[in-house]
């Protein structure tokens, strides 16, 4: 009775399989039909070059409408779309590049003169979204923070659209249902003509990922922080007999615990990205660039009856003659002004150069905030304007105070080998790190700022993580198992809130929103832990947070007029990083996470963290300033870098800032080339 049983169901299993071999075409060739005719009960499909693995899925149409079925006959999702009368579907073709990616191509037709075509390309995910984003625009409807950035999938009733220049893939947008995760993303377009926008749309039933042409952002067009103008709808006529080709890529797999089924469609959209190479200088030169910025225009000594302070400042933007000056005089320990990592720096210089002039600026800067700005509690103050301010009250927050620790550590090893004493440096650092964690609450948390005296003013958001790294080099250094126990009892409290959340947040200092560079503490903080413990699950989390910082890494080279900056100046946008839902910006923070991926490629095996790693680097080498290059009519100092590149319609045009077109802005921080130096630092000669 078994045997025959397992014969009946082999013969069955067998005559499927047939059925569905049946509808694939023969000799790998795409088909294309007239969808003016009736189109085959089953869609047409071809295996792809990338993979010839059995596909998981199939499509299959049903009522006129191609549908994606599971292995079991269940519709996980359909084609769908609208168009603007006079314009009709002529072609469609599904190419099959795997087991769960799809390449969708239709060709539209006016079929008589179109005034205003729009085209409304969908595919429906046949299940509410259990968890959605937008990357880099929208997680899960970005609810936390106290920005007024784009809020949910709707405004007042109408869902919300952007352009495809927002989104680090083209067009991406992602959900996750009660059984499938799907992501939907589109061609990067060569002309101003093809560009569109994306929409997502989560309703009680389904989830609508949804291709927009012509490009749209509606119902507002988020233009500057918090704010932005009415939304706009792009116009294209059509003439008769004229077409429009649309691509969509559909990727999808099973859901997985803590939002990790991201992985599949950043895999596949990097596997596929064209991956421009950006020439660069070399990395002497670089590093030479970055340290002539530090010494020639940011550092400066300030000096009050017997005491003297040196520093470097937060930056230099031009006043309005044109002439470079510094911001406000203002010097930081970390975050914008990173002075301690700046001054760590000029030490390596002489270490590498031989330059004493390097090495005497770092030891005076180094001594200044040792001496002048550590608080008898083990705190330091973060900000030094001069010495009448020295006694004024001032919160320090966990994102300098964290890093300053870490760079104080750093200092005493280059001050030990370039043969000087880093003990003081030693003791702040350890004293920060004390401090931090006997304020440490019992599950873990730590907190975003303390004022003078100590009090904690905030215990909110990923950033108060920063201080992660430091409390493991404070452990690997003493063999005091108190640091290594807060540190795990507060690595554990904040990816705990990643896995449950999918984001992490408050990164930067005037922003309160969902970010990237909150994660980086706790990428840094689980390769090292994994190094100390061996336990698999810190570097499993290492690559977890991986994926998440890819969501915000532009996977193409934006195309732009003739007349717009990235044009006229060479910039390209493959391998950098946007800052967060609540600035739509590309900036250089990812050169602070390159040496973390090379280590993560070594430790994986896995070649794609240390490509990326490249990518960034090349992309942030772009437009230093040799003392020549003119960018807007200002020649950039000599090391200097503009801080924030407006790929899409943020800032741009808006009253109160940028003209049309000018997308890179005149504001050159310290913290830049300060990541520049540290990125040659420690990811090792692979940069050079």
């Amino acid at each position: 009775m078994d045997s025959r049983r397992i014969f009946l169901k082999t013969i069955t299993i067998l005559w499927i399989a047939a059925i569905i071999m049946s509808a694939i075409p023969s000799g790998g060739n795409s088909q294309t039909y007239d969808a003016s005719r009736e189109l085959p009960a089953a869609a047409p499909v071809v295996s792809g070059s990338a993979s010839q693995e059995k596909p998981v899925f199939r499509w299959q149409k049903q009522n006129g409408v191609q549908c994606l079925m599971t292995e079991n006959n269940t519709p996980a999702g359909r084609l769908s779309g609208e168009t603007s009368e006079g314009v009709n579907v002529v072609s469609e073709k599904i190419v099959v590049l795997d087991s769960t990616t799809f390449q969708i191509t239709r060709i539209y037709k006016a079929v008589k003169e179109v005034d205003s075509a729009r085209i409304r390309f969908d595919f429906v995910h046949a299940s509410p979204s259990v968890w959605w984003m937008i990357p880099a625009v929208s997680c899960n409807g970005n609810r936390f923070g106290r920005g007024k950035e784009p809020k949910d999938a709707a405004e007042n009733g109408v869902w919300r659209s952007f352009s495809f220049r927002r989104t680090p893939i083209p067009g991406i947008t992602y959900s996750e249902g009660k059984q499938f995760a799907v992501a939907v993303w589109s061609d990067n377009p060569q002309q101003e003509s093809d560009n569109f926008a994306c929409s997502l749309m989560p309703e009680e039933q389904t989830t609508t990922h949804r291709i927009l042409w012509p490009e749209e952002e509606m119902p507002t067009n988020y233009t500057k922080v918090s704010g932005g103008k009415p939304g706009f709808q792009k116009q294209a006529a059509m003439k008769k007999d004229e077409t429009r080709t649309l691509t969509m890529y559909v990727n999808i797999s099973v859901v997985e615990n803590n939002h990790t089924a991201v992985r599949h469609f950043l895999d596949r959209a990097w596997k596929m990205s064209a991956k421009p190479q950006i020439a660069i200088p070399d990395a002497d030169k670089i590093w030479n660039l970055a340290i002539r910025y530090a010494k020639e225009s940011l550092w400066k000594e300030t000096e009050k009856d017997d005491k003297k302070f040196s520093g470097f400042d937060i930056g230099l933007h031009p006043d309005q003659d044109g002439k470079w000056i510094m911001y406000q005089n203002t010097y930081q320990a970390g975050w914008v002004g990173r002075n301690i990592p700046l001054a760590n720096a000029l030490l390596a210089d002489f270490l590498r150069n031989g330059n004493e002039d390097s090495k005497n600026k770092g030891l005076k800067v180094l001594d200044s905030w040792a001496e002048h700005c550590v608080l008898p509690n083990g705190l330091m103050l973060v900000t030094f304007r001069g010495f009448p301010d020295i006694a004024r009250p001032q919160q320090m927050d966990a994102n300098n105070l964290g890093g300053a620790a870490g760079d104080f550590f750093d200092a005493a090893d280059l001050a030990k080998q370039a043969g000087i004493d880093g003990k003081r440096y030693e003791k702040v650092a350890y004293g920060i790190c004390d401090f931090i964690k006997n304020d440490q609450q019992p599950d873990g948390q730590y907190a975003r700022g303390w004022t003078t005296e100590g009090k904690a003013t905030l215990r909110e958001g990923t950033i108060c993580a920063t201080v992660l790294p430091a409390m493991i080099t404070a452990y690997r250094r003493s063999k005091d198992a108190s640091y290594l126990q807060s540190a795990i009892k507060g690595y554990e409290f904040y990816i705990h809130e990643f896995h449950r959340d999918g984001y992490t947040t408050a990164g930067a200092l005037d922003t309160w929103c969902i970010d990237k560079e909150s994660a980086c503490p706790l990428l840094t903080a689980a390769i090292r832990l994994y190094e100390d413990t061996g336990k698999r699950q810190y570097l499993d989390d290492a690559v977890s947070l991986s994926w998440y910082l890819s969501q915000w890494l532009w996977h193409y080279q934006g195309v732009y007029p003739a007349e717009d900056d990235f044009t006229k100046y060479g910039f390209s946008t493959f391998g950098a990083t946007s800052v967060s839902v609540q600035h739509h910006c590309l900036d250089e923070f990812g050169q602070f996470w390159i040496a973390d991926w090379v280590r993560l490629s070594e430790l994986t095996n896995d070649p794609q963290w240390k490509d990326k790693a490249l990518a960034i680097w090349r992309n942030c080498q772009q437009l230093i300033g040799d003392g020549e290059r003119k960018i807007h009519g200002l020649t950039f100092p000599v090391g200097s870098q503009s801080e924030s590149f407006f790929h899409c319609n943020y800032w741009i045009g808006h009253e109160s800032h940028n003209k049309e077109n000018e997308r890179i802005n005149s504001w050159c921080p310290a913290w830049i080339g300060a990541g520049r130096l540290e990125a040659l630092r420690k990811a090792g000669t692979i940069l050079e």
